[in-house]
């Protein structure tokens, strides 16, 4: 009875309940939203925009922006995160089951974080257009351009491509302008057969380059061949020399200038027989102790030149003295010794290291090298002191000094 009596109160006052509860959670969403309010900004980090539900066997006609912006109303406790957390907010549109054709679509975004609001997206729709995509497969054509060195050629059976045939797609209506795909070499100025790759390009059939199309590999390997042209040779130059450098010097390098030259005759079987080389005329170099330099003709058989304005080549031959080394024993002579002072050393005698031109060395005279200790400024006791040397020939250095330091005992008079 009592229990019915309860029931029948609650019932007859649910009412002035639900009020009281709509009032409590309105009381409580005010408290919350005192403590923590809604901010509205712009999304600080970049937003990518998706494609999604695209038909594989579909293509887009042109491209849908990289990215979005987009405005967000959430609390403030939460605007840290969404600045900081990568992947909170996604944007895309939604292509699942459109037919071929243009199509304007909203731009949708997703946050994955709660409660925060989307306010506005920009922009708020794109427009897409789809095809059926398109495959074939073409032949690599590869366009020569410039000239090889004079007297070669390109051979014209000696290319090879690698792959040869390359796969186009894209949208129907851009593969069906497809006349033919291109790769370009350069030979300008090459004097040997050529190694390298080459990007392709897809050309209509007015030769322009088409855009929006997939060329797979889009990068070819090749090789292209050079011919030598009848009465054309390139051999290397050899600097023939006569006498002998000065006595005690070497040559140390000869160089010429082209080290390659080109070689022509109106009748081929002389360049033919030539050894792949040819020599200067002599150069005289008996004596020289210091570099030469000199132009010098070719020695060519008649009815062959070279080819181009100049005739004679550089020569640079590098001529240096000849290094050697030396032993010596020399006497340690004392300097800087402060009046009424008297100085013993030990040892007196020391063994030096020189090196220098063989020349110089042969030929040094007493007191051409001392050995000194300065005893500037040391007073009454034993010192250690390291020697110094004074050379006087030009070229000539001191490598090492046994013992490296002398004892030195000063004492009064």
């Amino acid at each position: 009875m009592v229990m019915r009596r309860l029931l029948r109160s609650l019932w007859e006052n649910i009412g002035t309940l639900l009020l009281a509860l709509a009032l409590a959670f309105a009381v409580w969403i005010s408290a919350v939203v005192a403590a923590d309010p809604n901010e509205e900004r712009n999304y600080p980090n970049t937003v990518s925009l998706e494609v999604r539900g695209q038909d594989p066997g579909t293509t887009m006609l042109g491209e849908v922006p990289g990215s979005i912006s987009v405005r967000l109303s959430a609390p403030t406790s939460l605007w840290d995160q969404l600045s900081t957390e990568a992947g909170l907010v996604e944007a895309y549109v939604d292509v699942s089951g459109l037919e071929d054709g243009q199509h304007t679509l909203p731009i949708q975004v997703d946050v994955n974080l709660g409660p925060v609001r989307v306010v506005s997206v920009s922009p708020e729709t794109v427009t897409v257009e789809l095809e059926p995509l398109a495959v074939l497969e073409f032949p690599v054509e590869i366009e020569v351009s410039g000239k090889p060195t004079l007297g070669f050629a390109v051979d014209d059976n000696g290319l090879v491509v690698d792959p040869d045939q390359v796969i186009v797609s894209g949208p129907q209506s851009l593969v069906a302008d497809v006349a033919r795909v291109r790769g370009v070499i350069n030979v300008d100025g090459a004097r040997e057969a050529l190694i390298g790759e080459s990007t392709l390009q897809a050309l209509d059939a007015d030769g322009n380059v088409l855009s929006g199309l997939t060329i797979e590999p889009q990068i070819v390997s090749y090789t292209q061949a050079l011919v030598q042209e009848g009465g054309y040779r390139e051999v290397a130059v050899v600097v023939e020399t006569i006498g002998l450098q000065a006595n005690g010097f070497r040559v140390t390098n000869i160089t010429v200038s082209p080290p390659i030259v080109t070689l022509f005759s109106s009748d081929p079987s002389l360049v033919a027989e030539l050894p792949g080389f040819v020599s200067t005329l002599p150069l005289d170099i008996n004596g020289a102790d210091e570099d030469i330099e000199a132009r010098l003709a070719l020695d060519l058989p008649e009815g062959v030149i070279v080819v181009g304005e100049e005739q004679n080549v550089f020569v640079v031959i590098g001529i240096a003295p000849i290094e050697s080394s030396i032993v010596l024993e020399l006497p340690v002579e004392i300097i800087g010794l402060g009046n009424g002072l008297q100085a013993t050393i030990s040892p007196e005698e020391v063994s030096v290291i020189l090196s220098g031109p063989l020349a110089v060395l042969d030929n040094l005279q007493e007191g051409d090298v001392r050995l000194l200790v300065d005893l500037t400024g040391l007073g009454v006791g034993t010192h250690l002191v390291e020697p110094e040397a004074e050379i006087l020939p030009d070229g000539v250095e001191l490598l090492s000094v046994t013992p490296s330091s002398i004892e030195v005992v000063i004492t009064r008079e």
